[in-house]
């Protein structure tokens, strides 16, 4: 895989999105962004379409799109054909025949043409000025809330976003354990937002004893916290997504797991607990054998 595609793939997992996620919120096919995280430039459109694909799926994941499109490869420059070689004996009279026919040719246009229609010529239509954008921060308590933006994720509070393209937008900040907050703001100016966030009024139901439903052999996964995960058996994918914080996947060994966020994911192996299956926010690749 080249440094264009790892990048992506590396920040996509970190924000904790899978392929159709990602498609979805730029209303692409996910085979557009396999084949740019697999540096497959064959498989897209042209490269000024394909740039744009690039520099959209950038922000998303919240990074820097110039660097991305700088590694991005550029369509070869045609190199123009050779003159051909002139023969040493030049046939004369046929170019003078030819001159003589397209000198008649051209006046007999000149003679038989039509009047030219005068046509109004229209002014130019005035190019759009661009849009307005304005900086906003948004702060919250307890801190670490994640913010959408028109369903794009902008970062974690407290934020200070660069500036954004103004207008009616829809924000919305979602942290675990709080009630989501969603409310339209209308980002005319610079604006500084404070939110308190309220704890959900009632706890997720206490999740089942892995250790009780573990068995020789079997590997089971708690989510504590939100993370894409990918179980692979040989060549056969088991699972691929981003489950409900509470879950409990089940697995018979062995298995590989592929994790976003393994500080959030919780191992226990043949009933044994595990614990975090790796550090938070660093995406980690674990296999686990049958005893």
């Amino acid at each position: 895989m080249c440094e264009l595609g790892e990048r992506l793939r590396r920040a996509r997992e970190e924000k904790g999105l899978s392929l159709k996620e990602a498609a979805a919120r730029l209303a692409l096919k996910a085979k557009v962004l396999e084949a740019l995280e697999a540096c497959r430039f064959e498989e897209l459109p042209e490269p000024a379409l394909a740039r744009g694909y690039l520099r959209r799926y950038a922000l998303l994941l919240g990074l820097d799109p110039e660097p991305l499109l700088a590694l991005y490869p550029r369509a070869p420059t045609p190199t123009p054909p050779p003159p051909p070689a002139f023969r040493r004996s030049f046939p004369w009279p046929l170019l003078l025949a030819l001159v003589l026919l397209s000198a008649l040719g051209y006046g007999a246009y000149l003679f038989l043409r039509p009047a030219p229609v005068q046509t109004l010529s229209l002014p130019p239509e005035p190019s759009p000025e661009p849009p307005e954008r304005y900086g906003l921060r948004v702060v919250s308590e307890p801190p670490g809330a994640r913010v959408y933006l028109d369903g794009f994720y902008l970062g974690q509070t407290p934020l200070v976003s660069p500036p954004l393209e103004g207008g009616r937008r829809l924000l919305r900040l979602e942290l675990p354990g709080y009630e989501p907050v969603v409310e339209e703001v209308n980002l005319d100016r610079d604006l500084s937002l404070r939110y308190r966030l309220v704890p959900k009024p009632s706890p997720l139901p206490a999740p089942s004893n892995p250790q009780a439903e573990a068995s020789a052999g079997r590997l089971v996964l708690r989510l504590e916290g939100r993370s894409w995960l990918r179980v692979t058996q040989g060549e056969k994918r088991l699972y691929e997504g981003i489950p409900e914080v509470g879950a409990e996947l089940a697995f018979d060994l062995p298995v590989e797991v592929r994790s976003g966020n393994p500080g959030a994911v919780r191992v226990f192996l043949d009933g044994k607990d595990l614990g975090p299956m790796g550090e938070p926010g660093k995406p980690l690749t674990r296999r686990f054998e049958a005893p």
